[in-house]
């Protein structure tokens, strides 16, 4: 806790002072004090701050703590707290709109303030976690000399690796939210046992082993695959989704 920086965005030095002394009190003792939302936005480059406090009515300057929200949150992955004496809904909306990580009422207990500070750090450093796993994971797919699509419940595609897009001819972020049926067309249906349901191109039949086909990318290309499609199940047995698996024949 010691290590964390906390900028404080503040044009009233008492109420920037009182900041300081009670952050102190909960084991904080790295901070930088700004009084506009210029100084925020240019110090907080140089700065590097691992949270900021800010103040939404700035009377120094010309931008106020939403518009250095803004501008902040395009070069910088910090969470920003709001602190107001401002509850109108026009205010509400406007910092709604910066994706702040908490939003607190001026006057505001010691207390309430330590909370929100200890739960959006926590929160966000999950968020990075779970970012930089999530990257792992990709690089891994992107890895692998299969194609691989995973799909929702309502069988729209919502990942595709590098060797799925080559197959197909679609890139992953044209992909996305789109039916499968619609990107992953088949030029002969794949084999499918006799007592298997029959779907319009053939993804149900694909359980447990490979089956073969011919796929047709969007640029009129055809491949010859070995394709697998694998339920994705919740730790309570739920169907999440679907991974299709096509593989080079």
């Amino acid at each position: 806790m010691v290590t964390t920086k906390i900028m404080i965005v503040e044009d009233e030095g008492l109420v920037a002072q009182d900041l300081k002394r009670r952050l102190s009190k909960m084991g904080y003792s790295t901070f930088h004090v700004v009084n506009t939302g210029e100084s925020a936005v240019k110090q907080s480059r140089i700065f590097q701050p691992d949270l900021i406090l800010m103040d939404i009515i700035l009377a120094q300057g010309f931008m106020d703590g939403i518009d250095a929200a803004k501008q902040i949150r395009e070069f910088l992955d910090t969470p920003i707290i709001f602190l107001t004496a401002s509850s109108d809904t026009r205010t509400l909306v406007r910092a709604k709109a910066t994706e702040p990580d908490g939003y607190i009422l001026k006057p505001f207990q010691t207390r309430e303030l330590q909370i929100t500070i200890e739960l959006t750090l926590y929160k966000h450093e999950s968020e990075k976690e779970t970012r930089r796993k999530d990257k792992w994971l990709r690089t891994a797919l992107d890895s692998l000399s299969e194609g691989v699509i995973a799909s929702d419940t309502s069988g729209n595609i919502c990942f595709m690796n590098g060797v799925a897009q080559q197959f197909t001819g679609w890139k992953e972020m044209e992909a996305c939210g789109k039916p499968m049926a619609e990107i992953v067309r088949f030029a002969r249906p794949f084999f499918r046992e006799p007592n298997e349901t029959n779907s319009e191109n053939g993804l149900e039949s694909m359980n447990e082993i490979y089956s073969e086909g011919l796929v047709l990318s969007k640029d009129g290309n055809i491949t010859k695959v070995f394709a697998k499609n694998e339920p994705v199940l919740s730790t309570n047995g739920v169907r999440l989704g679907s991974i299709l698996v096509l593989r080079d024949s």
